[in-house]
């Protein structure tokens, strides 16, 4: 049992160093420009070894972008401590987290390959990669949403999983037109999703006076 645990270990690092050169030379060259036999020489492994746990580039771009998602999720946390009192602006607010967490490390061509690869091998590893990239943002939402319905600024008799798929795909559709457009700054991506996020809220946000009462109750 030990001698398999130093194995595993051993090979978490030799991931962590591939992905760790996957990232530099991807910022520094471009995903497409980048071989693998190029990361796996930055790695210090074998060509070999990239393949054995990654099988393809996808894939380990995938994976890259799953690692970068779980190491942003204190960040998240601690937006979601304070949040406005609108609904609308905490949603907008959080919006602007993920698109600045987004182009924090991996390029807009890297995103446009995460968000094609999943739909390229339906069933294959990015796809499952993919949707849980997609279910971790739905579940984030889904706590962000509650905790308005707990301080009255969102009607409790929503349903906040429906309600963060909604959400979600409005604001994933909205990204991906942001990544297609080199010129498209993060404000002209969320002011495209403004109008869709206020249509989808209207009529489930409790006026202001009526938040202040249950969130004082």
């Amino acid at each position: 049992m030990s001698s398999e645990s130093l194995r595993e270990k051993h090979r978490r690092k030799r991931a962590a160093q591939v992905l760790d050169a996957a990232e530099a030379l991807f910022a520094e060259q471009g995903y497409e420009a980048t071989r693998i036999e190029e990361i796996a020489e930055t790695a210090s492994v074998a060509p070999q070894t990239v393949y054995n746990y990654f099988s393809t580039k996808p894939n380990l771009l995938m994976e890259l972008a799953l690692r970068h998602v779980q190491a942003s999720l204190p960040e998240r946390r601690a937006y979601m401590a304070q949040l406005p009192a609108d609904p609308r602006e905490g949603i907008n607010g959080f919006e602007h987290l993920l698109a600045r967490q987004a182009m924090r490390h991996l390029s807009r061509e890297c995103w446009r390959i995460i968000l094609s690869a999943q739909y390229l091998e339906p069933g294959g590893r990015a796809h499952r990669t993919g949707m849980r990239l997609n279910m971790l943002i739905r579940r984030q939402y889904v706590r962000l949403l509650r905790i308005y319905q707990v301080q009255g600024g969102i009607d409790a008799s929503v349903d906040a999983a429906v309600l963060a798929e909604l959400i979600v795909g409005i604001t994933t559709w909205n990204f991906s037109r942001f990544i297609a457009a080199p010129s498209m700054s993060i404000e002209d991506h969320l002011a495209l999703s403004r109008p869709h996020l206020d249509l989808i809220l209207s009529g489930m946000i409790a006026p202001p006076a009526r938040q202040g009462v249950l969130a004082g109750a």
